[in-house]
C-alpha cells in the first residue's frame, strides 16, 4: 500500500509541473505571433497616452502682437497675425503665417531722422510679412511639474521663404525676399488648444543706403520671435487606446 500511495503522491506532484513547462512554451510563441503584422513603433511606443494627435489635423494660430523682433536697432516691431498649418503626419507638416506690424520708434530712428545728410539704413520700418515652411518634428515628450500636472509638448525644426513689405524713412516702399529657418514647440493645454512658440530668422536679400548718394546690395537678418494660441481642427488619425 505505502509505495502505490508514494507513486500517487509523485503523479499529483508532477502533473502541475508539467502543466507549468508547456505553458512557459506556449505563452511566448503566442506573444511573438500576436506581435506579427504590427511594426516596432506600434508595439513600443516611446511615449504613451498622447494627449494629442497631430496627423491629419489643421492648426489655426493667432498672433495678437505677439511677434516680437529682436535685433533691430532702429524699430521695435510687433505683429499681429494668423498661422494655418496643415499635419501631414506626427511630425511633418506645411505652414503659412502673415503678419502686420506696428513699428516703435527708437532714440538711433530720432537721431538719424533729424540728420538731413543721413537716411535710416533699410534694416527695419516693416508693415507686412509672409513666410511659408516645412516643419519637422523629432521630439515629443511630457514634463511632469507636479504629481498631477503633466504638460505635453513638441520641439520641431523649420525652413521656408518669406517677404517683407516696409519702407524707407522718406516713406518710399520697399519689398525684400529671402529665405528663413529655425526652431518652434508647441505645449498642449488640451487635444485642440496648445501655445505655439517660434524663434525664427529671416534672411532678406535687399540694397541698402546709408546716404542719399549711395546704395549697395545687402544680406539681412530679422530675427524674431512668435508667440501664439493654437487650435487644431479634424480628427485626424486616433492612437490606438486614447
Amino acid at each position: 500500500m505505502e509505495p502505490a500511495a508514494y507513486k500517487r503522491k509523485g503523479q499529483i506532484v508532477k502533473k502541475p509541473i508539467t502543466i507549468l513547462l508547456w505553458l512557459g512554451l506556449i505563452l511566448p510563441w503566442s506573444a511573438y505571433g500576436a506581435g506579427q503584422g504590427r511594426s516596432l513603433k506600434d508595439r513600443i511606443r516611446a511615449v504613451s497616452n498622447r494627449l494629442y494627435i497631430k496627423d491629419g489635423r489643421m492648426e489655426v494660430t493667432l498672433f495678437p502682437l505677439t511677434s516680437v523682433s529682436l535685433n533691430d536697432a532702429f524699430y521695435q516691431k510687433y505683429g499681429g497675425g494668423l498661422g494655418l498649418a496643415y499635419h501631414m503626419t506626427e511630425s511633418l507638416s506645411l505652414q503659412l503665417m502673415g503678419t502686420y506690424s506696428v513699428n516703435v520708434p527708437s532714440g538711433l530712428t530720432a537721431y538719424f531722422g533729424s540728420n538731413t545728410t543721413t537716411a535710416i539704413p533699410y534694416a527695419g520700418k516693416r508693415k507686412i510679412l509672409a513666410a511659408a515652411d516645412f516643419c519637422w518634428a523629432p521630439v515629443y515628450g511630457k514634463i511632469s511639474l507636479a504629481s498631477d500636472l503633466v504638460w505635453h509638448f513638441d520641439v520641431y525644426v523649420l525652413g521656408g521663404a518669406g517677404g517683407v513689405q516696409g519702407e524707407h524713412i522718406n516713406a518710399s516702399q520697399k519689398f525684400a525676399f529671402g529665405g528663413e529657418f529655425g526652431v518652434g514647440a508647441h505645449v498642449f493645454f488640451t487635444r485642440s488648444i496648445a501655445m505655439k512658440m517660434e524663434l525664427k530668422d529671416l534672411v532678406l536679400f535687399d540694397k541698402v543706403s546709408f546716404d542719399p548718394s549711395y546704395e549697395k546690395n545687402d544680406i539681412q537678418h530679422q530675427l524674431m520671435f512668435n508667440l501664439g494660441f493654437s487650435f487644431f481642427f479634424l480628427e485626424g488619425t486616433k492612437e490606438e487606446g486614447i
